[in-house]
Order: C-alpha cells, then structure tokens, then sequence
C-alpha cells in the first residue's frame, strides 16, 4: 500500500466527529465549575470524560441487570445455598496464607 493510501486509511480510523451542542446557561457554568474542580484542560475534555464515565457506568448497570435477571430465571437451589459458607471460606483456614488483607 502507498505511503499516501496509508496515511488515509489510518486517518479514517482515527477521525472523530464534531459535535454541535447548546447548554443552557446554569450548566454551563457547572460545566465550567467541573473544568476547574477536576482540572480539565478545557471544556472539550471535561464533556468527553462525563461522558466517557457515563457511558461505562450504564453498561457495568446493564451487566449488573443481567445478572439479577439470570438469577431470577434460574435461581440457587436450596443445596447449592447450604454449601456456599463452605466454599467461600474453604482456604480461609489455610495456615500458609496470609489473609491479613481482609
């Protein structure tokens, strides 16, 4: 591939796309107040990292929902119940272990 394609493909995966966005005045100057508390460079910056934490707390919540849902579907039984003190606390009786971190 010619340097010239290369340099094109590469900043077609890099691009990124510009946003026009209008805040009402009160949030922009929490936004502005973020910029300042959290030490953001600027406003770009401060929105994309909301947004960016924002994003990843919605999907651990999803993962977390589908979590309770597959164990609604498909609850415990009564026996695997009964033997849950005994494996999560199996190897806390070892005596070559350091469980001092507990």
């Amino acid at each position: 591939m010619r340097s010239s394609k290369r340099q094109a493909v590469r900043y077609i995966f890099h691009m990124s796309t510009q946003l026009a966005l209008r805040l009402p005045a009160d949030l922009l100057a929490d936004l502005d107040w973020l910029v300042g508390r959290c030490s953001y460079s600027n406003r770009t910056e401060a929105m994309r990292s909301t947004l960016e934490a924002a994003i990843k707390f919605e999907r651990s919540r999803m993962i977390d929902e589908q979590y309770v849902t597959a164990y609604n579907d498909t609850p415990q039984t009564d026996e695997e119940l009964e033997d849950l003190p005994k494996q999560s606390f199996a190897n806390l009786d070892d005596e070559d272990e350091d469980w001092s971190w507990l």
